[in-house]
């Protein structure tokens, strides 16, 4: 198959070689890139407010990786708290660090960190929340609830790349691109948007591969009539189902 990558670098690169060793022939556009968010400035006084008995949580990669060199930028350890990353990816950025004992929910989801049993019982304690400029707002409000004092940090910011003139669609078109792997709700709403509307019928009939029900969910909203949920956003995940529809095409 012709799958288009649009994911973020160095994560697109990656992929699109596991995608040639398993047959395909991948076509890389990355329509996102991320820069130091404005929160990276107060990330010291944060973390140095924590103790022990109190949580960082990391929604993404890029949200350990711009924190760390935050912080190793001013010779600043990361504090002694309890870790909890959100989806595996992350948690290995966690470890890759130098972090152990992370906790990674099963589910990649907010939904799989407010599941963790040890953030049932939070009064008294403090959380830190690393993310990117925007996203979904479900962990803060819930750990809220049970007693958290949650604070947000934005450690990056989201930098979508434009197609003025149309010639990315063009140009996806002429090679044959025939499915479609996106990894996040606001890359498959930046994809949408920035093609036009003669080419709108082309690209909602593209196989579209995605991370999760949520994605699928969205995916089906914007008009896509060929949808499958990878159950992850790992190469691992994306190649198998893109795997299943090439092995069912087949028979």
């Amino acid at each position: 198959m012709i799958p288009l990558v649009v994911r973020p670098e160095p994560q697109a690169q990656g992929l699109c070689q596991a995608l040639q060793q398993a047959g395909h022939q991948p076509v890389a556009t990355p329509l996102l890139s991320f820069a130091e968010g404005a929160g990276l400035a107060g990330l010291p006084a944060l973390f140095g407010s924590l103790s022990p008995r109190d949580y960082v949580i990391a929604v993404s990669v890029p949200a350990v990786n711009f924190a760390d060199n935050a912080l190793n930028k001013q010779g600043l350890p990361w504090p002694d708290a309890s870790y909890v990353a959100v989806g595996s990816a992350t948690g290995k950025a966690f470890s890759a660090i130098g972090l152990t004992g992370v906790a990674v929910p099963e589910d990649s989801r907010s939904e799989g960190v407010i599941s963790l049993p040890e953030l049932r019982q939070l009064h008294g304690r403090r959380v830190v929340i690393l993310r990117g400029d925007g996203g979904r707002d479900l962990i803060a409000p819930t750990l809220a609830q049970r007693g958290a004092r949650v604070m947000y940090c934005e450690v990056y910011r989201r930098c979508y790349h434009p197609d003025p003139d149309g010639m990315l669609v063009k140009s996806w078109q002429s090679r044959d691109v025939d499915s479609i792997i996106v990894t996040s709700g606001g890359l498959l709403n930046h994809l949408v948007q920035l093609t036009a509307a003669s080419a709108k019928d082309w690209l909602l009939s593209r196989l579209l591969i995605v991370p999760s029900i949520r994605v699928a969910d969205e995916a089906r909203r914007l008009g896509f009539t060929q949808v499958i949920n990878a159950e992850g956003a790992s190469n691992q995940a994306l190649i198998a189902a893109l795997d299943e529809r090439k092995r069912n095409d087949r028979q």
